[in-house]
């Protein structure tokens, strides 16, 4: 390690600078000596100066070494390197006064001079290295106005505001440069933050825009209200600039994401979801070393359980999906960088295949049921209620009947509000399949926990309006909606996620929680959001046009069937609704009389067949 010390010493960048601060040095403890005698030295404090240099600058070289000012980085030069540097050269200051006290002033520079130089070596350093920082983080034409840079506001004075700030200046290669700071604290107009001054409140943006001949807005208050990211996000694009935003806070604190890390303004940002706060300790409790099976485990929700369970450490994760291209990309881009190979599988399966399903649950004896697999497009089963009947209720009977046989502790389904009343023969489906699971539970040699969770649309899934919307609007429009009237209910797909691990928590069994969805939003509405974020106006660059409502679709979602009572539960994110009659009929019975009429091949009569076992599902005409 000696010799690697010396080695680092001994590198010409390292050297170079060793000369350089014995020369500052030297030049400080000489200009010492003229401030004490008024540059008229005497001769016997002239020859003091000479033979006492040589080891008061070696003494000062051997503390800057010991103190890392020649290993460093000279482009970065921040409070904690100053405070190092100050410590090196005032260490330096402390043994020479002791000296001189010990040794009566034989053979010591004066305590003026001690004292001199102490403060001209620190500041001609310090002085070098803002240069070079200054050099290094910013080219002489930016301080000219470098036109390849872009013009930016930081809207947030706050701490987040001045490490964004700092960021883009010491890195001229992120392409922008801060030219001024709003914030909504008026006592902070009129202060400056890295030399940037902080020109009015968020209010004055169209002002300030104009005067900076700004081109970006960075929103930087994470903690901000979505509300005040939307009025922000508002004012910036009534001013044609465009807007990016700190991550979100939970992102940060849970290390997602860091500060620094600016990224264009998302749907989400703007929907007004309150930020979910998980009892992470329960949900340990239930996933920690335990075996978990998941279907569906490619699409959009089964993927985020998979991730989300992973960060409990269960014991083994096991992930069913038909799609086989779906199961691959899982394995590649969650599955082999998070898990030892022991400690998870994967297979390509139909969950309708009770064999091989039976065979599945026989070997791994999961503990823990995910059940995401399920076909949810609400137009494509309309044309083909037969698939919806035999992957969502029949397959979900059956993977009900084998967890419990195989002594699973707790079976959750994922089922959709669209079950509330359903109009469509998806919705229909998935009311049959909490029925079955309802059944299952209350029979008597039945140990597992059933309990299902209904959440509405998620964004970004896999046939969710929000990506046909962004195909539309790349390909330049029209962006069609079917009804301007249409609401739904959004949450993003970690928010559904982390509720129904919270749901899984405290079910007992015979549960059917849901999720507090907000308010529901119209479709248009998010239409033209989306056109906004995309940077385009309405009407102008792109249009939306009214298509009709499709077969099955309802103009608002339901969050609660007339027969169901709402009960809180101990999460306030988190309702469960409780059925008092149990249905009229068996499962076994309502597959066999369905089951018959898909025989017969008529969709028609399919759907009335499905109002016996399901009566408030009025199918469309």
């Amino acid at each position: 390690m000696k010799h690697i010390w010396i080695q680092r010493i001994l590198y010409p960048r390292n050297l170079s600078l060793v000369l350089l601060y014995a020369i500052i040095s030297a030049v400080s403890y000489y200009i010492g000596y003229e401030l004490r005698f008024d540059f008229s030295v005497p001769e016997d404090f002239q020859a003091d100066r000479l033979s006492t240099i040589w080891w008061v600058l070696a003494l000062k070289l051997m503390l800057l070494i010991a103190f890392g000012q020649v290993h460093c980085v000279l482009a970065y030069f921040r409070l904690p390197d100053m405070l190092r540097l100050l410590s090196s050269l005032l260490l330096v200051c402390l043994i020479l006064l002791s000296m001189w006290y010990v040794y009566g002033g034989s053979g010591v520079p004066p305590r003026a001079v001690i004292l001199s130089d102490f403060l001209l070596s620190f500041l001609a350093i310090a002085g070098f290295r803002v240069l070079f920082r200054v050099k290094a983080s910013r080219r002489l034409t930016d301080w000219f106005g470098d036109r390849s840079l872009q013009n930016v506001i930081v809207v947030g004075a706050g701490e987040v505001g001045a490490t964004i700030c700092s960021d883009l200046i010491d890195k001229p290669r992120l392409g922008m440069r801060p030219v001024a700071f709003l914030d909504d604290n008026v006592s902070k107009v009129g202060r400056f933050i890295h030399g940037i001054e902080v020109v009015g409140t968020v209010d004055d943006l169209s002002a300030a825009a104009k005067r900076y001949a700004v081109d970006k807005v960075v929103i930087a208050f994470p903690s901000a209200s979505t509300k005040r990211v939307r009025d922000v996000f508002e004012l910036a694009r009534r001013v044609n600039l465009d807007v990016d935003s700190v991550p979100a806070l939970t992102d940060i604190i849970s290390g997602r994401a860091r500060v620094t890390t600016l990224r264009p303004v998302q749907l989400e940002d703007l929907l007004g979801r309150k930020p979910v706060n998980l009892q992470s300790d329960a949900i340990a409790a239930m996933l920690t070393g335990k075996r978990v099976l998941v279907t569906g485990a490619g699409g959009s929700i089964g993927r985020e359980l998979v991730v989300q369970i992973l960060e409990y450490g269960p014991a083994e994760i096991v992930c069913v999906d038909q799609a086989e291209i779906a199961i691959f990309a899982l394995q590649q881009e969650v599955l082999q960088p998070s898990f030892s190979p022991s400690k998870w599988h994967s297979y390509v399966l139909d969950i309708a295949n009770e064999r091989a399903m039976s065979s599945l649950l026989e070997k791994h004896q999961p503990e823990v049921f995910f059940h995401a697999a399920a076909h949810k497009h609400v137009n494509l089963m309309e044309a083909q209620p037969s698939e919806a009947l035999q992957n969502n209720f029949f397959a979900t009977a059956g993977l009900g009947a084998l967890a419990s046989a195989f002594g699973v502790d707790r079976f959750v389904l994922i089922s959709t509000d669209k079950a509330i009343n359903p109009t469509s023969v998806m919705g229909a489906s998935k009311r049959l399949a909490e029925l079955a699971l309802r059944e299952r539970q209350e029979a008597v040699e039945n140990k597992t926990k059933f309990m299902s969770v209904r959440f509405g649309n998620v964004l970004g899934s896999s046939g969710s309006v929000v990506p046909i919307f962004r195909k539309q609007i790349a390909a330049g429009g029209p962006v069609t909606v079917t009804d301007p009237e249409v609401t739904r209910f959004f949450m993003t797909v970690e928010e559904a996620v982390g509720l129904v691990l919270q749901s899984a928590t405290q079910g007992e069994g015979g549960e059917i929680f849901v999720l507090d969805m907000g308010k529901s939003m119209k479709i248009i509405d998010l239409a033209k959001q989306m056109i906004s974020l995309s940077g385009l106006q309405e009407g102008v660059d792109i249009d939306i046009e009214i298509s009709g409502l499709q077969p099955g679709e309802k103009r608002f979602e339901e969050v609660q069937h007339l027969s169901e009572k709402l009960q809180p539960t101990s999460h306030s994110q988190i309702l469960a609704f409780v059925t008092e009659s149990s249905p009229s009929y068996r499962t076994a019975e309502a597959i066999e009389v369905l089951e018959k009429q898909i025989e017969v091949g008529d969709p028609g009569a399919l759907k009335s067949a499905i109002c016996t076992f399901v009566p408030e599902y009025t199918p469309p005409e």
